[in-house]
């Protein structure tokens, strides 16, 4: 996808450099796009810039956790996904590369209470596991869908009482109550993502959601689906 990534990929290039180069190239065979400073930092660009944009044009994170990870750059990374995270706006799939729970449990507990991938090496065998993991996570197919959930999560906070929103949010999460309590409400049970997106295209800026948006605008445009654009 053209400025929009399935994953970010967070590591401690002392120690995993090889295994992400493979896995970085592995996710690319099966139609993933990863974000990897290797190939989206470019000579006279800054480096914090870059990698904050990657992370804003992701949809998900891999944190390649190793033994020199905890600290310098990788380490201000990990804290600027958990936010993230925190706040809704990415997934965080943890890798633990040749460590285990104890290592991540003092070094970051908070990261320890996420199932893992476990990760012992680079060989062919480690990163075709990975890999088939990952693809647990979400298959490319399901692009669309993610986006949009993001978009939504996003718009909801500002609009809460929007139950066509929280109907569609009860299905992502299959959360049976919100569900009941949106039919109750009224939720239009025929609306389409689509026609939500349109409700709230315009508005995306107000929302505080631009990120979520454009992931979502970009990928809308490169399929053709996209109507218009957000007001300036």
């Amino acid at each position: 996808m053209s400025g929009v990534f399935d994953f970010f990929i967070s590591y401690k290039r002392k120690d995993a450099e090889s295994f992400v180069l493979k896995l970085a190239g592995a996710l690319k065979e099966i139609k993933f796009d990863a974000w990897l400073d290797h190939e989206e930092i470019h000579p006279g660009e800054s480096i914090l810039a870059s990698i904050e944009n990657g992370m804003r044009s992701s949809i998900d994170a891999v944190v390649v956790l190793s033994r020199n990870y905890f600290d310098g750059w990788s380490e201000h990374e990990r804290r600027a996904l958990f936010g993230l995270m925190m706040s809704k706006k990415l997934r965080i799939v943890p890798i633990w590369y040749q460590l285990d729970f104890n290592d991540v449990q003092s070094a970051a507990p908070m990261l320890a209470d996420i199932k893992a991938i476990h990760a012992t090496g680079d060989t062919d065998a480690d990163i075709s596991a990975v890999c088939g993991s990952l693809a647990n996570t979400y298959r490319p197919e399901q692009r669309c869908s993610r986006l949009y959930e993001l978009f939504f999560r996003c718009v909801s906070a500002k609009y809460p009482d929007d139950w066509d929103l929280k109907l569609f949010l009860a299905v992502y999460d299959n959360d049976l109550q919100l569900l009941k309590q949106a039919l109750d409400a009224g939720a239009n049970v025929n609306i389409s993502d689509s026609a939500l997106w349109n409700r709230y295209n315009r508005l995306a800026l107000d929302c505080g959601c631009f990120d979520e948006w454009r992931k979502l605008f970009l990928y809308l445009s490169e399929i053709g689906a996209i109507e218009s654009g957000p007001a300036a």
